[in-house]
């Protein structure tokens, strides 16, 4: 009975456990950091694929650097009906221009807004780092509020890994992107944890 409580109390310890909990805090690596950063991203446009909560949606994403620095985000199918036109303004504030009714909820809007944040690298402009070591991969990490961006390299610096988002307990989202990465990869795939959403995007090169 003794073992049968411990093995049950070493598992919800496990459960419980951060899983950042291994990251080990090192010192800053400014010249990596700033040759691996995600902050800027071309103007593309992309096949989409965006499963969210129960709702398979798919079609053309065009992202859009204007020349004031802010983000325009277009998402149509593939007769030019508009499912979601969302902007990043210089003032920091996210704008819903056009949306459709299956994704006009406050909690996939406010899950979208920081989805695209961070792959457009937008935590990461202008941003102070912190580093840590797990394993053979290194995490730069930015706070914001109760969650925390990363972007994670191996220790060689080469490329980048992948992009996060997570809380001080738990991973909530993970950005993967296809060689040879930012400013203009060629894939880009974002996965929730958390939360019933994956989207998958595909460049299409303009002739």
């Amino acid at each position: 009975m003794r073992c049968l409580l411990f093995s049950l109390f070493s598992l919800l310890l496990v459960r419980c456990a951060s899983e950042y909990h291994q990251l080990k805090p090192v010192e800053a690596d400014n010249e990596c950091a700033s040759r691996i950063v995600p902050h800027h991203t071309s103007s593309s446009w992309y096949s989409a694929s965006i499963d969210v909560v129960g709702r398979h949606l798919s079609g053309l994403l065009f992202i859009k650097n204007l020349p004031d620095s802010t983000w325009r985000i277009v998402f149509t199918n593939e007769v030019g009906v508009t499912f979601l036109d969302v902007g990043f303004l210089n003032n920091g504030k996210f704008k819903v221009y056009k949306v459709v009714s299956q994704l006009n909820k406050k909690p996939v809007l406010t899950t979208l807004r920081k989805d695209f944040e961070l792959i457009l690298g937008l935590p990461f402009r202008d941003a102070a780092f912190e580093r840590f070591i797990a394993g053979d991969e290194v995490y730069f990490g930015v706070k914001q509020k109760n969650e925390t961006a990363y972007f994670i390299t191996q220790k060689d610096c080469a490329s980048l890994q992948r992009m996060e988002r997570g809380s001080a307990r738990k991973r909530i989202v993970s950005v993967t992107v296809s060689a040879p990465g930012y400013p203009s990869p060629e894939q880009i795939e974002l996965k929730h944890y958390t939360f019933d959403l994956q989207i998958k995007l595909t460049r299409i090169k303009k002739e």
